[in-house]
């Protein structure tokens, strides 16, 4: 077998590939998956121990000519081994023909798209929203943050909460200095999501759900990066609307019934609606990861590496 790249997080970088450019990939990609048109089966998964997984998410987007698998695992005591609880590494091949063209660092890859993807969800679902409030302080936030600024600035407050409120204003701190927007941290989470017009949570929880209902304005779109961690039951109840990126993956929650009743957001991608939650409703969007993202963002920093001779080398 030939030799190709191994592109670790720094090499990716020198892509250099702005924001909107990423989402604009994913976004195409997502309205290919719901025209029906690339392939995306649903992952297995393997577990190692209780709450973490190894999951190869695998796609083709064959008018590009172009196949992934992203290898992501996760194991939550890692860091108690001196060890990073996330890892993941991505194939990326040529779909006609099955060579490989480089192996990248998957979760350089998943984090970002994590994010993108979420503002897309933003752009198709929110309504008119001032501020902003993130439920779990990390990089996939980071980006999603980002992706959030890349549709226009923040007119209100980015609220951030935090397990520890140090944790939340060193949040705080790094999206001053990204973006200069206003912003405020927060220990207590319904204080955080109070009044807020998005909320984005982008957790590891693992306890009792807690987001409820009567937590949330009219008005207010949910995006759940951590899939259903923290939603409370009679916060899936009382929604006026559920938007997945998978139904099969939605019904592995156990809402079979919502699961069949929801859209999609690359359907609704397809379809070119914008579908923005009304001013005395509550919308959820289940931001789960899809396989294609991954891809369309792959092929989009392999593309650029080329392009500056830096993937090849």
């Amino acid at each position: 077998m030939r030799s190709f790249p191994v592109l670790n997080a720094g090499e990716l970088e020198r892509a250099d590939v702005p924001v909107a450019e990423a989402m604009a990939a994913i976004e195409s990609a997502l309205a290919v998956l719901g025209r029906n048109a690339a392939q995306q089966p649903h992952p297995c998964a393997l577990v190692p121990e209780p709450g973490g997984f190894f999951q190869p998410i695998a796609a083709a987007l064959p008018e590009e000519d172009v196949a992934c698998v992203n290898w992501l695992t996760y194991h939550p005591d890692n860091p108690a081994r001196g060890l990073p609880h996330s890892g993941g590494v991505l194939i990326l091949n040529r779909f006609s023909s099955g060579e490989p063209l480089c192996v990248m660092d998957g979760i350089w890859v998943s984090h970002r798209r994590s994010g993108y993807i979420a503002g897309l969800g933003a752009r198709y679902l929110a309504g008119r929203f001032q501020d902003v409030a993130i439920i779990g302080p990390g990089a996939i936030a980071a980006f999603a943050v980002d992706a959030i600024c890349a549709l226009g600035p923040i007119a209100g407050e980015l609220r951030v909460c935090g397990r520890r409120l140090e944790s939340a204003q060193r949040f705080c701190a790094q999206i001053v200095s990204r973006h200069g927007i206003r912003t405020g941290a927060y220990a207590d989470p319904r204080a955080a999501v109070e009044g807020a017009g998005l909320v984005l949570t982008a957790t590891t929880h693992s306890g009792a759900p807690f987001l409820a209902h009567d937590w949330l304005s009219g008005g207010a779109l949910v995006i759940m990066i951590d899939r259903l961690r923290v939603v409370t039951r009679n916060l899936l109840a009382g929604a006026s609307r559920i938007v997945t990126n998978s139904r099969d993956s939605l019904a592995r929650w156990g809402l079979q019934d919502q699961a069949r009743a929801c859209e999609t957001l690359p359907e609704i991608v397809a379809a070119g609606r914008y579908r923005p939650v009304g001013a005395d409703e509550i919308t959820l969007y289940d931001a789960g990861g899809l396989a294609v993202a991954d891809l369309a963002l792959a092929a989009l920093v392999w593309r650029r590496l080329n392009e500056r001779n830096v993937g090849a080398s």
